[in-house]
């Protein structure tokens, strides 16, 4: 107790000192100026809902605009419901329900800027200027500053995610007792897949849909109290899943009950899948001076990453294919490619399907490329007549990662090699060299 006091006392007669901030690392200039952090969109919304449907394109045009800007400004996730007219949202899994639970959400549309400082429930006219607005004022308001990075590494049947998050500290004074400078976090990884076409019932078409929400891969993970200037990392072993644990009510197209564990309707692609991570602080659930903002005191987000937010953060180029050299040895495509970078390739692979440059019927082959030098070969079995797609994911050696456009071996198919694909976001991997290997057609 007197040790206690005494230490009060001392503060006190600090604060009549002049200011002096504690030495702490300064964030990087990584994002626009004026804003303190990467905020966070955590959008719900319905294939079947009506209202949902009438601001799809204005919420995927916002993405497209800004997706591309190398600074990646913001992330958003986009978890679905089973909501509205029809109850056949074929991405309507108990995760994406749960999520919308934590936020007490009344219905759909609803979008949480950064954990809920800012809610926006419904929607119309002015959806992609208001929802930019949000952003803005999000990414401006005052946080906890943090470092957060976050990599992605392919294993041909999974992903493994490393996060690292330090926090930078506030600086200045504070009293140890009543406002100690620490942060007591909570992160998320949040694995979603871009570009996807999916069946809307209140459309009566396939629609295209952005950062949907595939699985949480990490799920209110807490590392403790952290000091200015600690760091704190993890990692994640992803098993990319063929099987969807549907909610409660949900039914398939033709309105038969759908429940529970079933095979996904659209399988996964791992060219498209991103991992956006998250730091929601729990002592922090400010609102929004004049906005609405979350009714049930969410810890707000403090900071977002992806992949390619990270390749800007640490200033890596990702790498890049500057030679294509195809070719047919009877019933094998030997697929030989020039690959470029200024830290090396650390791997490389292939997926390929014998069916188109935008395939999403079925799971997309996997085969490793084996490296020498700056050269990568890999050898997919076909049969004669089939069409032979396929796309190179690669890494450079400080785990920068660049997905190639949908390519066809041309002598394959009878067709031509124009398609044009749908090209995936940028995501960092980190692999091991692997040996070529020669897969046969799966059936």
């Amino acid at each position: 107790m007197y040790a206690k006091l005494v230490l009060t006392l001392l503060f006190g007669l600090l604060l009549t000192l002049p200011s002096v901030a504690a030495p702490v690392a300064e964030p990087q200039e990584t994002v626009p100026a004026g804003w303190t952090h990467r905020p966070v969109m955590e959008h719900f919304t319905s294939l079947g809902c009506p209202p949902c449907m009438s601001i799809d394109l204005d919420v995927g045009r916002l993405w497209t605009d800004y997706r591309d800007e190398p600074e990646v400004p913001w992330t958003y996730v986009s978890f679905h419901q089973r909501n509205g007219a029809y109850a056949d949202d074929e991405f309507a899994s108990k995760e994406a329900k749960q999520r919308y639970e934590h936020y007490v959400v009344q219905g759909t549309p609803d979008a949480q800027f950064d954990g809920g400082y800012i809610e926006e429930l419904g929607g119309g006219d002015g959806t992609y200027e208001t929802y930019l607005d949000h952003y803005t004022d999000s990414g401006e308001r005052e946080v906890k500053p943090t470092e957060l990075r976050v990599w992605q590494e392919f294993r041909e049947d999974r992903f493994v995610f490393r996060v690292n998050l330090t926090y930078l500290g506030d600086g200045g004074l504070h009293d140890p007792f009543i406002d100690p400078d620490e942060l007591e976090p909570t992160v998320y990884l949040f694995v979603v897949e871009d570009d996807i076409m999916a069946w809307s019932s209140e459309e009566g078409k396939e629609v295209m849909q952005h950062n949907t929400h595939r699985e949480t891969a990490l799920h209110d993970e807490r590392p403790g109290t952290m000091q200015p200037g600690e760091e704190w990392s993890t990692e994640v072993e992803w098993v990319i899943p063929d099987i969807i644990d549907y909610v409660d009510g949900h039914e398939d197209r033709d309105g038969n009950p759908q429940e529970g564990p079933h095979p996904i309707p659209t399988p996964i692609n791992p060219a498209k899948i991103e991992v956006v991570a998250v730091v929601y602080d729990l002592n922090d659930n400010s609102r929004h001076s004049s906005k609405t903002s979350n009714a049930a005191d969410t810890p707000r987000a403090i900071n977002s990453a992806t992949p390619r937010s990270t390749a800007y953060d640490e200033q890596n180029e990702p790498p890049t294919v500057t030679e294509y050299d195809d070719r047919l040895e009877g019933s094998q495509a030997v697929i030989s490619a020039t690959l470029a970078d200024e830290d090396g390739i650390g791997s490389a692979y292939v997926i390929y399907n014998f069916r188109n440059g935008t395939y999403d019927d079925g799971k997309w082959g996997v085969v490793p490329m084996a490296l020498e030098g700056d050269h990568g070969t890999a050898v997919v079995e076909f049969t004669a007549g089939d069409p032979v797609w396929y796309r190179i994911l690669l890494v450079d050696g400080k785990g920068g990662f660049a997905a190639t456009d949908a390519r066809q071996v041309e002598g394959t198919g009878g067709g031509d090699d124009t398609e044009e694909a749908l090209p995936g976001p940028g995501i960092a991997l980190a692999l091991l060299a692997l040996a070529g290997i020669s897969l046969r057609r799966r059936v």
